[in-house]
């Protein structure tokens, strides 16, 4: 094997470990020796890429696609780096490049797909999401049954299965267009995640909830949860928006009520990282959070449930030992006043539920909450907090605070 072999594969395994220092300091010494070797300066990319540098990794992509242009893989990884640094129009016009000499490459869908519904074009945004099926380690494996993928047609008196394919907040946020089938005179079968299946019931009788891996009762056709949108033709103007389309149980909710501390301030739930830890995006670290310690009236509730090892900001109630399912994190929601949370399945169910939430984004939002606004069209009860430089959540949470603020000085002046 050549040097050359060597280090390639030496580099591949080390990114693959998620060793992304090792990776870089052998890329950053390979290019120094074969600097017209596009394939270094592409996987260069792909490790600064992780680590999150994306400047850096904008101008290795760029140095590989000026030694081979052809090179689709980089433009759309260039693509995703533009998108972090906020140059959205320019994402898209690499991503376009791609397409147009390369109309299967499934990856530039894919990312064309995410950029049209950051902007808020749902009709080609979820055509293009369709190609999700063709990426490269998708999330989940396409489904395949003897019975039709369901292709818009009649649906009375036909049974439909849906079956949800990513994480829990994608459940929880597209769950909304079930009762939509049924109201065309479906029966529908809900295929979900264990955590999940107590909560779901709440969708209507008409809808059947089962766990995923349970064996399936007789059905008509088939869809996957996520491609619902574009089959029913959503834009971002018709989203089904009416909450809250999910309840907490009648059976859990006296139990939570007893165990919630009595209070006559302001009870707010808070959660600053989601499963997907160490990503940016999805955590604020805990030091930005400690001056909502010093409000005054306000007992803080940790809704912290995954990554558990991530420290608390201050001291909070935390309840969350108690939680079986997502049906008791309904009940413990319908406990308190206000919710204020990162980008996590928290996020989605206190919208779900008709919960005031306020949302904490990161500079570069994931899709669904688009570009600049502080309301959300899918959760008409949230509002939107977000990161005016990547990584600064001092500014975020000043906002907050000073909302918070305001907030409790109504309910004061009010009472008084």
């Amino acid at each position: 094997m050549g040097e050359l072999e060597r280090i390639l594969r030496e580099g591949a395994a080390l990114h693959e470990a998620g060793r992304y220092d090792d990776a870089l300091a052998l890329y950053d010494d390979a290019v120094g020796r074969w600097p017209t070797l596009a394939l270094l300066w592409n996987n260069r990319g792909n490790t600064l890429l992780e680590l999150g540098f994306f400047d850096q990794a904008t101008k290795s992509y760029q140095q590989a696609l000026q030694l081979a242009p052809s090179l689709h893989d980089s433009r759309v990884a260039l693509a995703t780096c533009l998108q972090m640094q906020g140059e959205v129009q320019q994402a898209l016009v690499e991503c376009a490049k791609v397409l147009k000499v390369a109309p299967e490459h499934a990856e530039a869908h894919w990312n064309y797909a995410l950029l049209l519904l950051l902007q808020g074009n749902y009709t080609a945004g979820f055509r293009e999401y369709e190609w999700r099926w063709r990426k490269r380690r998708f999330t989940s494996p396409l489904r395949e049954f003897s019975q039709p993928r369901w292709s818009g047609g009649n649906l009375s008196g036909k049974t439909i299965l849906i079956y949800a394919e990513q994480g829990f907040g994608d459940t929880l946020q597209f769950c909304r267009y079930l009762p939509i089938l049924v109201q065309r005179g479906a029966q529908v079968l809900f295929e979900c995640h264990q955590p999940l299946v107590a909560l779901m019931q709440s969708l209507g009788s008409s809808i059947t909830v089962l766990p995923i891996d349970q064996t399936l009762p007789d059905f008509d056709c088939h869809l996957p949860l996520l491609s619902l949108p574009y089959m029913l033709g959503s834009t971002l103007e018709t989203i089904p928006a009416k909450i809250p389309y999910l309840a907490a149980s009648e059976r859990v909710v006296p139990f939570w009520q007893s165990v919630m501390p009595l209070s006559t301030g302001h009870k707010i739930g808070l959660c600053w990282a989601g499963k997907s830890y160490p990503d940016p995006g999805r955590r604020c670290p805990p030091g930005f959070l400690a001056p909502l310690a010093s409000l005054p009236n306000v007992t803080w509730v940790s809704l912290q449930i995954a990554e558990k090892e991530f420290r608390q900001p201050f001291p909070l109630l935390d309840l969350t030992m108690l939680v079986q399912d997502f049906a008791d994190t309904a009940a413990l929601l319908e406990q308190l006043d206000l919710v204020i949370t990162i980008d996590t399945a928290v996020a989605h169910l206190a919208g779900a539920l008709g919960k005031p939430t306020w949302l904490l984004l990161p500079f570069a939002p994931d899709w669904r909450w688009g570009l600049e606004r502080s309301d959300c069209p899918w959760y008409p009860t949230m509002r939107l907090f977000r990161q005016q430089e990547a990584g600064d959540w001092s500014q975020v949470v000043g906002e907050v605070s000073s909302g918070l603020n305001r907030l409790i000085c109504r309910h004061w002046s009010n009472i008084t």
